[in-house]
């Protein structure tokens, strides 16, 4: 009986015993019928139940009615990345003191969870992830949607792609039917440079945002499957498609999106050595930024590296850019930028043999400590060349090594 579990709850609640409860109404035994649903019961007893708790039955009895299709809106504001309207249901759920019983407090925390990963607040996260690990006997979709949680928390906080692999790979179908986690596996995937199944994947996403009308994923599907072709000459018209997805964001009036994607035509544009376009692009993602956030560095050093390469601006122009982007990342601790602008700073006022050092004993084993599986290859190599000029033949090899094991491949051949 529904009304009894509300009475319990909040009996619990306010710390009252069943014998302060049903003093003067019912008896002990009747109270502790009645919250376990095991006995008939008049609607004259709820009522005084009720008005002793100070609580309005019936309405309590609506909101326990409503929970779950509001925490179901819930859940597809998160995934739909809706920031506004997730807020706007968060602190609705917030005042709803009957979240706390037993029937909706999982559901809840889970998606408490997926919410702190969607803003970024990956401290709260982490916590909630500690609690569900103490979690007894999780239902079949308790246990799936951890999985993805733990999946998104291993790719945005951890970096630790092959393990967010594993757990999102455990995800079963049958019993998880947000189908969104194909696309954190397409992104894990782009991570350690698997580009085919990165591709695969983002388009099993494509067809679930698409089904959903998400144009927000849409389009970060459609980029992030862009950028598995980027290299291929073969596969059509890609400035085609970056600019139809860019007018997208126009008609939509998603600036956020819109700027990602110019930063992402711009590294498109430098793959094909097309470095003009990529300064364009780079400049236009910067202008829809706030200076002082991740999202604006990382176009800076893009703009940067395309300035370079396209050779129009003077080397004090581009020094003081470097010196920009450095003190920026510094200004919100961004080891990663920090890293790269100081790498810029180096080549650019021609100090060669700091940079190598800077690059061998600083960046590059930050980048394997963290996964970042393209960049460490690229500067694998670098670094390879650097010790075979220099006859450093042992420091060579090493890196020669590193080089060669991702590249074996098993065959049959004589």
């Amino acid at each position: 009986m529904l009304e009894g579990k509300i009475i319990k709850f909040y009996r619990e609640r306010k710390n009252m015993t069943q014998k302060e409860l049903g003093d003067g109404i019912c008896s002990i035994t009747h109270v502790s019928k009645i919250e376990r649903g095991l006995t008939e019961v008049s609607k004259e007893t709820i009522q005084f139940l009720a008005d002793r708790l100070e609580i309005d039955i019936e309405s309590e009895i609506k909101t326990y009615k409503g929970l779950d299709t509001l925490l179901k809106k819930w859940e597809e504001a998160i995934i739909m990345k809706l920031h506004a309207k997730a807020e706007t249901l968060k602190q609705q759920l917030e005042e709803i003191a009957l979240l706390q019983i037993p029937d909706f407090y999982r559901s809840h925390t889970l998606l408490l969870a997926r919410f702190y990963l969607m803003t970024g607040d990956h401290t709260k996260a982490q916590s909630i992830i500690q609690e569900m690990d103490k979690w007894q006997n999780p239902t079949p979709l308790d246990k799936n949607m951890i999985l993805h949680i733990k999946g998104i928390y291993g790719l945005q906080c951890k970096h630790d792609y092959l393990e967010a692999i594993e757990l999102l790979k455990q995800i079963d179908p049958a019993h998880y039917h947000n189908t969104e986690y194909y696309y954190h596996l397409a992104v894990a995937y782009h991570s350690i440079n698997s580009r085919v199944l990165a591709y695969y994947y983002a388009s099993l996403a494509l067809r679930f945002f698409e089904k959903a009308h998400c144009y927000v994923r849409v389009i970060e599907t459609e980029m992030l499957m862009l950028i598995q072709v980027g290299h291929d000459t073969t596969c059509g018209p890609q400035d085609v498609k970056y600019e139809q997805l860019i007018e997208m964001c126009d008609n939509f009036g998603l600036t956020k999106q819109k700027a990602l994607l110019l930063h992402n035509y711009g590294y498109h544009c430098i793959l094909h050595e097309n470095f003009e376009k990529a300064c364009e692009y780079y400049h236009e993602s910067m202008n829809l930024k706030d200076p002082s956030t991740p999202e604006y560095i990382g176009s800076l050093e893009g703009f940067i590296n395309a300035s370079v390469q396209l050779g129009k601006k003077s080397k004090n122009e581009l020094i003081s850019l470097a010196e920009k982007g450095l003190k920026l990342s510094k200004d919100i601790d961004s080891t990663t930028f920090t890293h790269f602008f100081q790498l810029h700073y180096y080549r650019l006022t021609e100090q060669d043999e700091r940079y190598y050092d800077y690059l061998e004993k600083e960046m590059y084993p930050y980048l394997k400590k963290l996964g970042y599986v393209l960049p460490a290859e690229h500067y694998e190599i670098k670094l390879f060349d650097y010790h075979m000029e220099k006859e450093n033949i042992q420091k060579a090899n090493e890196y020669a090594m590193l080089i060669a094991d991702k590249n074996r491949r098993i065959n049959h051949f004589v």
